[in-house]
């Protein structure tokens, strides 16, 4: 029982406001507050999602200059290339500018660039390639924003960049023809993902070609990929965000796109409604498989396929790179928890070896800074002694910054707050290490804390009913960021308590004479503590299928002896 928890306690005066002129359940009115959405019009934008709080794409900057070469490039039958990344937002935004350009009559060619043996972003090579073979575009989506010395040869070389990236942009731009990014000017949303800038591209072409309502089209062919980037990247799941994955959410589970029906298939989640977790821990491993294991083109082209027998070929092969990854990722796992236990303790993990693959890094650093609680980084170093890096926060901190501040170090360093990449000499590993642990002390006042159990308000028993899971309903989807709302129930008295399945606590909590079914996943252990008096409970309802009838349940997130006297 002894987790940390942080209640939060918002405004009573505006949560009665908004539940009274929103006629929303007080709980639901607590958890938008705590969002920072304390006025009544903004509440229910986010209710109800209208299209009219999507910006126009014509707010970007630079999207006028974007879409005058594009079309340019479209009418004289230019080579246009699409230079994307490998991860699932960097293949979803390609796959997405590749298909809306074809259908365009585009003579368009897709170049994802392989992990190990290019690396991230724009690659003097490739751009070499790209000219041979003569390209005269080059519009890169999930990248570019770091390239300066790419995009220079590039122009030397007569081919125009148009940059569409959201990763932080540096001091000094490059020198590119054009650059959307929400982080560069005025646009009202500062988080989309890469795939979101890309279909904010489509966007302007589209409403250039077609009027303004071409948008409505886009959404519809488009906002399925959008949702998977989106989730996939992580990037919050609010404003603009939460619009398009929200209805891009609704054309997943429609089915339509034959590439993505045959990955829901191999990943066993047919038969189940498509959620942000179906999507982040069943669907983005899997297109992320490719890039990590061999050619991310492989999971583009999924994507994109309209035959039945390719799609299912393709779903496959991604399968196979996903166990064979799951058993790498297992055996770097157990390497750097050996090693753990060899190292002094740091404010910052960082580990290096000749033997893991790049391609896997990032997902074990993922999984020390979780179990260590602290921001994790591995290097994964080639036979000539240059490492890959990967880095992974953990809570709020700031790992971009923090790496910036050591990159007399590092020879290549690209990323945002939660997730970084950089290329290091073997020679220079011990001294950014210093330089590391150094600046995360610096940035950090203590130590890291553990992540609380954050409560969005004190509820009454009573309170638990079909509207609020009707309101809780109408804030989804939860996703990084907007996470799923916990509420407190105190004082409540445990009946009927059993241990089930494997180690799970179900019970009855009773107050005021009301029961509810609870379920407390992995607190077997803690069966007998309940017995003790009463207890807190920290939980988020929902809705549990049973016998064919429909309950309302705590699913309890953490427990601990009632406080309130």
């Amino acid at each position: 029982m002894g987790v940390n928890w942080l209640i939060k306690t918002p405004h009573q005066g505006t949560v009665s406001m908004l539940a009274r002129k929103l006629d929303i359940p007080r709980p639901i009115a607590s958890v938008l507050v705590n969002r920072g959405i304390t006025q009544p019009h903004k509440a229910l934008e986010f209710l109800v999602l209208p299209p009219s709080m999507v910006p126009h794409p014509m707010e970007m900057e630079d999207m006028d200059k974007a879409v005058e070469r594009i079309e340019k490039a479209l009418k004289n039958g230019e080579q246009i290339t699409v230079y994307g990344d490998y991860d699932a937002d960097g293949v979803t935004a390609t796959a997405l500018l590749v298909d809306y350009l074809r259908s365009r009559g585009g003579r368009v060619t897709a170049y994802i660039p392989h992990r190990t043996k290019l690396g991230y972003g724009l690659k003097s090579r490739a751009i070499e390639e790209l000219a041979s073979t003569g390209s005269t575009l080059i519009i890169t989506v999930d990248c570019g924003i770091s390239n300066h010395e790419e995009v220079k040869q590039a122009e030397d070389m007569g081919i125009d960049v148009i940059i569409t990236d959201h990763h932080t942009p540096p001091a000094f731009l490059p020198n590119a023809l054009a650059i959307l990014h929400p982080k560069i000017g005025d646009y009202p949303y500062s988080d989309l993902a890469g795939v979101g800038v890309a279909l904010k591209l489509v966007e302007g072409l589209s409403m250039k070609q077609n009027g303004e309502e071409a948008r409505g089209e886009v959404w519809r062919g488009y906002l399925d990929l959008v949702a998977l980037g989106t989730i996939g990247d992580m990037v919050p799941l609010l404003g603009e965000n939460r619009f398009y994955t929200s209805f891009g959410l609704k054309l997943i589970n429609q089915k339509q796109r034959k590439g993505l029906s045959a990955l829901i298939e191999v990943a066993k989640c047919a038969n189940r409604k498509i959620t942000p977790w179906e999507v982040s821990f069943l669907l983005a491993p899997r297109l992320n498989a490719a890039g990590r294991m061999g050619e991310a083109n492989r999971a583009m082209q999924l994507l994109i396929s309209t035959e039945n027998s390719e799609s299912q070929s393709l779903a496959q092969e991604l399968q196979r790179e996903n166990l064979l990854r799951q058993k790498m990722e297992e055996a770097i796992l157990q390497d750097t928890l050996e090693m753990l236990e060899k190292e002094e303790s740091g404010p910052f993990i960082l580990l290096g070896k000749k033997e893991w693959h790049p391609g896997i890094i990032g997902i074990v650093a993922s999984k020390l800074a979780e179990r260590f609680q602290r921001p994790a980084s591995l290097v994964a170093f080639s036979e000539k002694g240059i490492g890959k890096g990967s880095a992974r926060s953990y809570g709020n901190v700031d790992i971009y910054t923090i790496l910036s501040r050591c990159s007399p170090w590092l020879k290549d360093l690209g990323g945002h707050k939660a997730a970084a990449g950089f290329t290091i000499h073997e020679k220079n590993f011990e001294s950014f290490k210093e330089a590391l642990w150094e600046e995360t002390l610096r940035l950090l006042p203590h130590t890291l804390p553990p992540n609380p159990v954050v409560i969005e308000e004190t509820v009454e028993i009573d309170e638990l009913d079909s509207a609020l899971l009707r309101g809780l309903q109408s804030l989804a989807p939860f996703g990084e960021g907007h996470p799923q709302p916990v509420f407190l129930l105190s004082r409540v008295q445990v009946c009927q308590a059993r241990v089930v399945g494997k180690g799970h606590l179900k019970f009855a909590a009773v107050k005021n004479n009301i029961g509810i079914d609870a379920i407390a996943f992995g607190m077997g252990d803690l069966h007998n503590a309940t017995q003790q008096g009463l207890i807190d409970l920290a939980f988020t309802p929902e809705l549990n299928h049973w016998n064919g009838e429909k309950v309302l349940q705590l699913k309890v997130k953490a427990m601990r002896g009632s406080r309130i006297s």
